[in-house]
């Protein structure tokens, strides 16, 4: 009897082998890939602290500028704009409580720690120096707030154009709170960005992957 697998041998070919799965160039490349490069960090970031720092001073900026409000106030009772036989706590009281109650008080102290989170996060890890020299947009911008906000107190829009631009810049623009705004707007970056720029110094000058 003949052989079947010699007279035709293209009828029994051997089965090819199978190779293993993820062994070939793709899966080794892969696992070599995902085991040998190396993990990217993401660089240290000061805008947390910046953020938190700015917020303090909002904070700071409001208490002072409230104190401001009670020493005005008390001056213009030493000064004779109460009337007579008004007792000083009673009026300096009222006063004080009617500002605080303006939008020339709140909205200009929310809009001055606005801004100046926003600068600290714009800065993040910058040099004092530059809080120093942003921190005057900074004063500029409260500036403008606190007159819109005088202008929103008296209701400019129920004035004529003449008496709102005569109201403002006879009664907002130079009025000793509002100067006091600018004040604290212009120094409180000053001294609040030199602490987030020494934590800032502190993340440039740490070695590389070192985070704080």
């Amino acid at each position: 009897m003949s052989d079947p697998t010699t007279e035709h041998p293209e009828f029994f070919k051997p089965a090819p082998e199978e190779e293993p799965t993820g062994l070939g160039f793709a899966g080794v490349n892969a696992s070599a890939t995902t085991e040998d490069a190396p993990a990217v960090e993401a660089a240290p970031s000061n805008r947390t602290t910046g953020a938190v720092v700015a917020l303090v001073g909002g904070v700071v900026f409001t208490v002072l500028y409230a104190l401001a409000s009670w020493g005005y106030s008390a001056a213009a009772w030493m000064y004779g704009d109460s009337s007579e036989g008004t007792l000083a706590s009673v009026f300096i009281q009222d006063r004080t409580i009617t500002f605080l109650s303006t939008p020339v008080f709140w909205l200009t102290s929310i809009a001055f720690t606005l801004y100046f989170v926003i600068l600290a996060v714009l800065i993040n890890k910058g040099h004092w120096r530059t809080f120093v020299l942003w921190g005057l947009v900074v004063a500029i911008l409260t500036y403008a707030t606190a007159i819109g906000a005088g202008l929103l107190t008296v209701r400019a829009w129920t004035l004529t154009f003449s008496e709102a631009i005569d109201f403002m810049w006879h009664g907002i623009a130079f009025n000793p709170l509002v100067l006091v705004a600018v004040v604290l707007s212009r120094e409180i970056p000053i001294w609040f960005g030199g602490w987030i720029a020494v934590k800032g110094r502190k993340l440039r000058d740490a070695p590389e992957g070192v985070q704080e």
